[in-house]
């Protein structure tokens, strides 16, 4: 069977997002709607819309209340009443969805902790014009890609492409390296 990606019907995304509020919460993190969403979306496992209407109802219905957090910013945890459902209905979840939620948490804490960026910049070289996108850790690349093109506009629009999907794109680079994802072979 292959492997699911995208969630896509509503209380399942209910459900995940619960199930990383109980995450959250177990780790003692402060969670914004930003952080959030950035959790969410490095995995792709939902879109942006379901993902923002599905936090919205869970608000709604007192599955997950906001406070003041530490910076000044509105920040979310799961309720009493989330907690209850989600202690009740994460084994509906398939286990690639929880393993998807543990993942990205993992991934957000290991990036907050090793300061970890995504970078990208162009530079002359020779005749022509080379970009480096990366992610790097305490100023050492992690993962690089380079690319060269005698055409500077063409490496500027890599360059926006790269910040907008830096994650994909790195995890994607690896995959294939690796032989985790061979979609193109």
């Amino acid at each position: 069977m292959p492997r699911r990606t995208m969630i896509t019907e509503k209380n399942e995304i209910k459900l995940y997002l619960l199930y990383l509020f109980r995450l959250f919460e177990k780790q003692g993190l402060e969670v914004d709607f930003d952080t959030l969403s950035e959790v969410v979306m490095w995995e792709g496992a939902v879109n942006h819309f379901d993902f923002s209407q599905a936090f919205g109802e869970l608000v709604d219905a007192g599955s997950i209340a906001s406070y003041q957090g530490e910076k000044g910013v509105e920040c979310y945890i799961i309720s009493e009443k989330g907690t209850i459902i989600i202690d009740n209905m994460a084994d509906v979840l398939i286990a690639d969805i929880r393993d998807n939620a543990m993942r990205s948490l993992m991934r957000f804490i290991s990036y907050k902790r090793d300061g970890s960026v995504y970078v990208n910049k162009i530079t002359e070289d020779g005749n022509g014009w080379r970009i480096k996108c990366a992610l790097t850790s305490k100023g050492k690349d992690i993962v690089s890609i380079s690319i060269y093109s005698d055409n500077k506009q063409y490496l500027e629009k890599i360059g926006i492409r790269f910040s907008e999907n830096a994650e994909k794109i790195i995890n994607s680079t690896v995959g294939i390296a690796s032989g985790d994802v061979d979609f193109l072979f």
